[in-house]
């Protein structure tokens, strides 16, 4: 499944700008550029900026989203569409300078290895953010009514490795990358759980995309205008980094496995 790489991988090359460039202000001391990003996929791509400890994780989706609020980090990764609306609704100092995942969301059956029905136990998270809205687009009203939710990836990664949500026993989890390739590898479960579908190939067949519109990585412009050197040095050196990480796949298993828990 060489998707699995490449939607990871092309956030990764984030993990080698973090902190790059000089201080604008002349100050030999170079200014740190700071990080919040939900766990999951984005916390691969900052692994680096995590060991360095510029790097702040959140398992619950919303606490990352009210960050666009206010000026604690220069960048923020959250659900693009999301994102903004909560920018234009509530006149955030942020701005939009790039998408950065494709789409790595997965259905995994626990038991099960056909689609599901409405008669299914299935588990989600982030509801009404940009994963569930394409879940809901690509499977219909019947199976959103089936649907129980909770916060975030993590916790979808604990029901792989349970079989249970509020002591029920489910049959189906929507759950992203990174958390799958670890669960897949380290579950009690494991025997058990089945990729049944990549939604990013069900989203291709449903309307032609190649790739789901996911995470966007925010810049706060106010931070900016006080450090652009080195936000420039970050944006300029985007585009090589990406390729390396792309043509390394090894760097994707390497971050994966450096962040542990971090990363589910």
């Amino acid at each position: 499944m060489k998707f699995k790489v490449f939607a990871a991988l092309s956030v990764l090359a984030l993990s080698t700008l973090a902190g790059c460039g000089d201080s604008n202000n002349g100050s030999s001391e170079q200014y740190k550029l700071s990080f919040i990003t939900p766990t999951g996929a984005p916390t691969v791509a900052f692994y680096q900026a995590a060991v360095d400890g510029l790097l702040t994780t959140n398992d619950k989706p919303a606490n990352v989203g009210a960050q666009l609020q206010n000026d604690q980090y220069d960048g923020v990764v959250f659900d693009f569409y999301n994102g903004l609306k909560s920018i234009k609704n509530n006149n955030g100092d942020y701005k939009l300078v790039r998408i950065i995942t494709g789409g790595n969301f997965y259905l995994v059956g626990i038991n099960k290895t056909e689609a599901p029905t409405k008669d299914d136990y299935i588990v989600s998270f982030g509801e009404n953010l940009l994963p569930d809205l394409v879940y809901k687009s690509i499977y219909g009203q019947e199976i959103a009514s089936a649907t129980h939710y909770v916060n975030g990836v993590a916790d979808c990664g604990g029901i792989l490795e349970s079989g249970l949500h509020n002591g029920n026993a489910v049959d189906y989890v929507l759950v992203a990358q990174p958390v799958l390739f670890a669960k897949l590898s380290s579950s009690p479960i494991k025997d058990q759980l089945t990729v049944v579908h990549s939604l990013r190939d069900k989203w291709e067949e449903k309307t032609g995309q190649t790739a789901i519109p996911q995470a966007g990585l925010f810049l706060n412009k106010t931070k900016y205008e006080a450090h652009t050197s080195e936000f420039d040095g970050f944006l300029d050196e985007f585009e090589d980094a990406i390729n390396t990480c792309i043509e390394d796949p090894q760097t994707m298993k390497t971050a994966i496995e450096s962040l542990g828990d971090q990363q589910a």
